[in-house]
């Protein structure tokens, strides 16, 4: 393990430290590494379905906005790991398996939703969900990190990181496609996810918008932005809601970042797709199309293509990949079939994010 954690060190160009036995003092961002037995230690055993829970004080791994976590596995293991507020960094069942697993993550304070009362709120630095089988893990190595790409998201409760809810089964916990989409991407990602429940145009309006505020702070040139608003704007008028996503693509353009439209995904009511998300000053994905065109802005048209989905598999068959008795927001299992599909068109259509996109 020490001959491990010394190629490591060289690897990284720094000084990296196994958390096991004995320890010596490092500098802030280095590499940290911690080894099997170090993660006994560090993690709160699996309970039931919870699966253990490790928590790295900024301490021990530095005080960031992101960290590259590397985890080397032992041969034949299919692990899948979450992050934070449940969020999905890896899966044996997206990813072709690797001895060695690398993700970046994104962390901030609250661990969930940025904005509402009911969120998780973790804890300072980095938390990982792992497996319970934890010998299944050789060791991790957490660097605080500066990621080459972001993928920054705004939208609403069916994209944002809800709350962990281990204590339900996975049909039965809210998820956003947003809190599953970092495993279909590639280590080069780190993807900030700032969709909130509740939330429309108002929220991320350049003006006053509340959760503008931290995105403009941190937004850069050749960042990529994924916006899906239109669920919560029930009584924004046509005209409000294009010119707040109107000036909001301007901004985001006026840094050299790289937006992307998508439409919402429907809601399995039954009803048409002229219908949905028809409110009775605006017509949401009219409204897109609209801007769309007049900025030259790629649009996902995620409503079009998750009514198709509908249309072919039956609205009962459908409804299992929404929590039960609720027509809006998807499952654990709903959330992998509409983050694929916008994975899917992104590839065919070669958008920006293309690139970043695994492929089994």
């Amino acid at each position: 393990m020490w001959l491990n954690c010394f190629i490591r060190s060289i690897l990284f160009c720094t000084t990296a430290i196994v958390l096991a036995g004995c320890a010596s003092q490092v500098a802030q961002h280095d590499v940290r590494v911690f080894d099997e037995a170090a993660l006994l230690r560090q993690c709160q055993p699996a309970n039931g379905a919870t699966p253990a829970r490790c928590d790295f004080a900024p301490a021990l791994i530095g005080d960031a906005r992101h960290y590259r976590v590397e985890m080397t596995i032992k041969p034949a293991s299919t692990p899948w790991v979450y992050a934070e507020s449940r969020r999905l960094m890896h899966s044996s069942a997206i990813a072709i398996e690797q001895q060695i697993l690398s993700f970046l993550v994104n962390t901030r304070h609250p661990d969930g939703q940025p904005l509402q009362q009911d969120t998780y709120q973790g804890s300072p630095g980095l938390t990982l969900w792992l497996p319970g089988e934890l010998h299944e893990i050789e060791q991790i190595a957490i660097t605080a990190t500066t990621p080459d790409k972001r993928l920054f998201i705004l939208g609403d409760s069916t994209v944002c990181d809800q709350n962990p809810q281990w204590e339900k089964p996975a049909i039965a916990r809210y998820s956003g496609w947003g809190q599953v989409l970092p495993a279909y991407l590639s280590q080069q990602v780190s993807v900030v996810n700032y969709a909130d429940s509740g939330e429309g145009t108002q929220a991320f309006n350049i003006e006053d918008g509340e959760l503008f505020a931290p995105i403009a702070e941190q937004l850069r040139e050749k960042d990529i932005v994924l916006i899906q608003l239109g669920h919560n704007d029930k009584t924004t008028s046509a005209a409000v809601y294009e010119q707040r996503l109107s000036d909001l693509l301007l901004f985001i353009k006026a840094r050299g970042a790289l937006p992307i439209l998508m439409s919402p995904m429907i809601r399995n009511q039954g009803i048409n797709l002229a219908q949905q998300h028809l409110w009775p000053q605006l017509d949401v994905r009219l409204s897109l199309q609209k801007i769309s065109q007049l900025q030259d802005i790629p649009l996902i048209d995620l409503m079009a293509i998750s009514d198709a989905w509908v249309t072919e598999l039956g609205q009962t068959a459908a409804q299992q990949f929404f929590v039960p008795k609720d027509r809006t927001h998807s499952n654990e299992a709903g959330a992998h079939i509409f983050a694929s599909m916008l994975v899917e068109d992104i590839t065919r259509r070669q958008l920006p994010l293309a690139e970043y996109v695994i492929s089994r």
